[in-house]
């Protein structure tokens, strides 16, 4: 009888009528300009919730007036902010009001705001009175059933990144003293029920908070750098021991801007997948601490910890290709992650092969393109312990430090044969790779990739005062043409 591996495997004489089939609809030439128009179709944009403003569907144009619909009628006045605004007029409540001198030890405005609202004096004295202590007494009793919906109140609060000036075993941990919300010990964080629902819970809050992917991962050590970097409340001269606490790490990543992406290395940005990445690392940190437990945000670009391509490897996200990026399945190579190292009870994911290292050992359009020769076009090599492909960052870094438009370079994630948007063809194409067990499809798809596809003469990304044209990959989109907006 045959084994459930064995029958999970493609038989080669299955994978010949499959991708045979597959490669003569891939074959015929207008296929790819089929899959060039399909790419741009707002829906293939993974990633992106609106689909380019695909939201803003309602016609306003037909519904065009010449003057808004609200209706003056007398003469008018600006908002008083200290007064009507009600958060603001509670402040001076709190400051200054006692009951021994009423209003009048209010500030003149605010005394003269009361004088003609006094059923706002009345209703702003019964809030700081009686219902402000009823609501922390019930609080006590039942407030608990809430600590979810605090959580995420909690992280959705987060608008700044955490200072970091104290080691981990302080720094990661909630903070509960003085907190009004925190009900329990602060040395007995909520039991959870399962790690499997608490890992359920964790990715549906990551996706909620604008992540595209997310996994779970058990942290392996050899991923911790051995000795820290600045700004993270450690001694950079000392050896980064692994904190206990540091038990999973979550990796959630989000897709750059694809357009401009493809125009790179001008036009195309890594902040605009950064600073989403950024938000989500804290504000998913600021959710796990609100259950009691310790969270440790890793972000781009300076503030980590941990190398964080073997992590999304680890966490099933994708493989890690040539060119050292990792390549997943949904996103290609385009992704932005950040990573959140716990001691919240999860269920890590497994690690995936579909078919990124036999793929790359014949692709090598990335390091065909890369202008500095920084991505090997040989086989790989053992770096600290570990058998890969090794890109030379410091070549890597002179070019992408020299660019005249966006600084970076990124060209490596704009060819590379994975990094296409989420349309048929691209689908069908993965399908036929992902289910190859010969490799023979690799090749025609590269072929494909190039004819379709072309890239510049490498030498021509430089800068002209190093013999380049300043090229980009792809034309940018148009509302990133400068030449078009403004005059120069």
């Amino acid at each position: 009888m045959p084994t459930d591996d064995a029958k999970q495997q493609v038989s080669r004489r299955q994978f010949l009528k499959f991708s045979g089939a597959a490669g003569a609809a891939l074959g015929v030439g207008s296929m790819g300009l089929f899959g060039y128009q399909a790419g741009k179709d707002p829906s293939s944009y993974t990633g992106w919730k609106s689909f380019e403003g695909g939201d803003q569907t309602f016609d306003r144009a037909r519904f065009e007036t010449n003057s808004p619909t609200y209706e003056k009628v007398g003469d008018t006045s600006r908002i008083d902010a200290r007064t009507e605004v009600v958060f603001s007029r509670m402040g001076y409540i709190f400051r200054s009001y006692k009951d021994e001198t009423g209003i009048e030890g209010l500030p003149q405005h605010v005394q003269a705001y009361y004088k003609a609202h006094p059923e706002d004096l009345e209703l702003d004295l019964y809030l700081v009175r009686e219902l402000y202590a009823l609501q922390r007494e019930d609080d006590k009793k039942h407030g608990d059933a809430f600590i979810l919906a605090q959580a995420w109140s909690d992280a959705m609060a987060a608008v700044q990144p955490p200072r970091i000036s104290e080691p981990p075993e302080v720094a990661d941990f909630p903070k509960t003293k003085g907190d009004r919300y925190h009900r329990g010990d602060p040395d007995s964080p909520y039991k959870m029920k399962s790690p499997q629902n608490t890992s359920k819970l964790i990715k549906k809050i990551a996706h909620q908070l604008g992540g595209t992917l997310v996994g779970i991962a058990t942290l392996n050590p050899d991923w911790v750098y051995r000795y820290p970097t600045r700004g993270r409340g450690l001694d950079t001269d000392k050896p980064l021991e692994v904190p206990k606490h540091w038990q999973s790490a979550i990796v959630v990543g989000t897709p750059m801007s694809w357009d401009p992406m493809y125009a790179n290395p001008n036009y195309g940005t890594s902040d605009d997948a950064y600073s989403i990445a950024r938000i989500i690392g804290f504000r998913l940190a600021a959710f796990i601490r609100k259950l009691g437990y310790a969270a440790r945000p890793h972000t781009p670009g300076f503030s980590y910890d941990v190398a964080v391509p073997p992590i999304m490897v680890d966490a099933g996200l994708g493989e890690q290709g040539r060119h050292g990026v990792v390549i997943t399945p949904e996103l290609g190579c385009n992704i932005r992650p950040t990573v959140v190292t716990t001691n919240l009870p999860l269920q890590p994911d497994k690690p995936i092969d579909f078919g990124v290292q036999s793929f790359c050992s014949t692709c090598k359009v990335c390091a065909e393109q890369c202008p500095s020769g920084a991505i090997p076009k040989g086989g790989k090599t053992v770096v600290r312990g570990y058998r890969r492909w090794q890109v030379h960052a410091a070549k890597c870094h002179n070019f992408w430090s020299s660019n005249l438009g966006n600084m970076g370079c990124r060209i490596c994630v704009a060819v590379c044969p994975y990094t296409r948007k989420a349309n048929w063809l691209h689908k069908t194409a993965l399908q036929v790779t992902a289910n190859d067990p010969t490799g023979v499809s690799h090749a025609a798809l590269t072929k494909m990739q190039k004819l379709f596809y072309p890239g510049p003469n490498p030498p021509d990304y430089y800068i002209p005062s190093l013999g380049g044209k300043n090229a980009s990959y792809r034309e940018p989109p148009w509302w990133l043409r400068t030449e078009d907006f403004v005059e120069l």
